[in-house]
């Protein structure tokens, strides 16, 4: 990211929205505008921004979205890929919380569009990717969640999640370090269990 904006970061409930976000932005090469400009699309309107990318500016906003018990992974029983493992469906639905951030965040805003010198604004929809978290929930209680505050299942003892899924929630931001950070603890409360021969 060349800089990050966080004006809009704060908790203001009075937008409509709970929550912030930050806009970031990006030195868009012709790889990156090719890959993430409206995935998909094609025909004259795209390829002039093509070939108008290095004289572009790209800004990405970046908020949370809300958890919905709706939004999960499950298996589809009837179909199956080459190994005959059944197919990950994944579904996710916006919360209104969500579009409701988006749908203010694409507002114009004078205070800081007046500073650039532009001619032509290439509005994009929401890019279709995520950082999925959630689906092994830490919690306290076992009737809370899945996994325990060292990532270990209420359930076995001797099973541990590492990854994202054991996340309530995401922020708006790369969720790696936090992460490396519980997969660090983790390995030191494993270690001290093995040693102790609790697991």
């Amino acid at each position: 990211m060349a800089g990050i904006i966080r004006d809009e970061a704060r908790h203001d409930p009075s937008r409509g929205f709970v929550g912030g976000y930050e806009m970031e932005t990006l030195s868009l090469g012709l790889p990156f505008m090719a890959a993430f400009l409206n995935p998909g699309r094609w025909g004259r309107s795209f390829t002039t921004a093509l070939d108008r990318y290095d004289h572009m500016a790209g800004l990405w906003i970046v908020g949370e979205d809300m958890p919905r018990e709706e939004n999960r992974i499950t298996l589809r029983k009837d179909e199956k890929d080459e190994h005959g493992m059944p197919i990950a469906d994944v579904h996710f639905d916006d919360h209104p919380n969500d579009t409701a951030m988006r749908d203010q965040c694409l507002q114009p805003r004078p205070g800081f569009v007046r500073h650039l010198r532009r001619d032509q604004d290439v509005p994009d929809a929401p890019y279709p990717s995520t950082h999925n978290l959630g689906t092994n929930r830490m919690s306290e209680m076992a009737a809370d969640g899945v996994v325990n505050k060292h990532g270990q299942t209420h359930d076995i003892k001797n099973l541990f999640v590492s990854d994202g899924s054991q996340l309530t929630t995401g922020g708006a931001e790369n969720p790696t370090l936090t992460i490396v950070s519980l997969a660090i603890r983790q390995s030191d409360y494993i270690a001290a269990q093995m040693s102790a021969k609790s697991i």
